[in-house]
C-alpha cells in the first residue's frame, strides 16, 4: 500500500489493467489524487550576510568623487550583521514542523490517500483473477470534500511556518539599498564630471573664463558664498560644477580665494 501511495502522490501510477473497465478505475484513482489542492514545500532558508564588491576609484576620477567611493567602500567592505537571534528562532520552527504530520488534517489527509490506495490494490487484485472491480470501498464526495478542506488548512499551517523560516533582515535590506543608491550616486558623479571636463577643453572664445564671470556677477563683493557661484554658473551655462572644480577654477584667477567659515565656503576678494 505505501508503494502504491508513494506512486499516486508522484502522479506515475501504472494503469495498465488486462479488463478495460479495471483500467479505466485504475485511472480514475490517479486522476483523484491529482487534482487534489498540492501542499506548499517546506523550506528554510538561513539568513546570509550581504557581500559588497569594492568599488573601483579611477585615475579620472575627481578629488570628491575618489573621496566618496573610499568612503563607500570603507562603510560596505566591512559590513556585518548578527542573524544569530534570527537564526535561533528559525531553527526552533523547524523543530516544531513534526506538529503538522501529527496534526488531526494530515491524518485526515493521509487517510483519504490510503484509501485510494487501497482501491488501486483491490482493482489490481480483480483484475489479475479476470474480475471486475466493485467499487464496494470507492472514496464518497463527503470524504473528498473533507479530504480537500484538511489540505487547504495544512497548506495555510506550512505557509506560516514557511514564513516564519525565511526571515528577512531589515538591516541588511537597507544596507543593499544603501549600497546600490551608492553605486548610482557614483555613476551620476562622473558623468556630471566628464560633462564639466568637456566644458573646459572647449576653445577659449567658446566660454567665459572664471575671472570674467566673477567680476560680471560679483563686482563690488568681496565676500559671498560659493553655493551662490554655483547656482548663478548653473544658471548662466547650463553646467553643475563641484565645489572642488569651483575652488580649483576661482584660486587659479590669483585675486579671489576660498575660506571655510562654520562649515560654510566664502568667496573672498584678495
Amino acid at each position: 500500500i505505501q508503494k502504491i501511495k508513494q506512486e499516486l502522490l508522484q502522479g506515475d501510477l501504472d494503469c495498465t489493467a488486462k479488463d478495460e473497465t479495471d483500467e479505466e478505475y485504475l485511472y480514475e484513482m490517479q486522476d483523484i489524487i491529482d487534482h487534489l489542492p498540492k501542499l506548499p514545500e517546506i523550506q528554510q532558508q538561513k539568513l546570509t550576510i550581504p557581500e559588497f564588491d569594492e568599488i573601483e576609484v579611477k585615475a579620472t576620477d575627481s578629488v570628491e568623487i575618489k573621496k566618496f567611493i573610499r568612503k563607500v567602500n570603507y562603510e560596505f567592505l566591512g559590513f556585518h550583521c548578527n542573524h544569530k537571534v534570527m537564526d535561533k528562532d528559525c531553527d526552533m520552527v523547524y523543530k516544531n514542523i513534526s506538529d503538522i504530520y501529527k496534526s488531526g488534517e494530515f491524518k485526515t489527509y493521509d487517510n483519504f490517500v490510503s484509501l485510494v490506495a487501497e482501491c488501486v490494490w483491490q482493482i489490481r487484485d480483480k483484475d489479475r483473477r479476470g474480475k471486475i472491480w466493485n467499487e464496494q470501498i470507492k472514496p464518497a464526495a463527503f470524504e473528498l470534500k473533507r479530504a480537500i478542506d484538511a489540505l487547504v488548512i495544512l497548506a495555510g499551517k506550512v505557509s506560516e511556518y514557511n514564513a516564519k523560516m525565511n526571515p528577512q533582515c531589515s538591516k541588511c535590506k537597507a544596507a543593499m539599498r544603501k549600497y546600490n543608491y551608492s553605486v548610482k550616486e557614483i555613476e551620476r558623479m562622473r558623468n556630471d564630471y566628464a560633462d564639466l571636463k568637456r566644458e573646459a577643453e572647449k576653445p577659449a572664445e567658446d566660454k567665459m573664463d572664471m575671472l570674467t564671470f566673477l567680476n560680471k556677477n560679483y563686482p563690488t563683493a568681496d565676500d559671498f558664498l560659493l553655493s551662490d557661484v554655483k547656482k548663478k554658473y548653473k544658471e548662466t551655462f547650463g553646467i553643475v560644477k563641484t565645489f572642488d572644480v569651483l575652488t580649483e577654477e576661482i584660486e587659479a584667477t590669483k585675486l579671489f580665494r576660498i575660506s571655510r567659515i562654520h562649515n560654510v565656503y566664502h568667496v573672498k576678494r584678495l
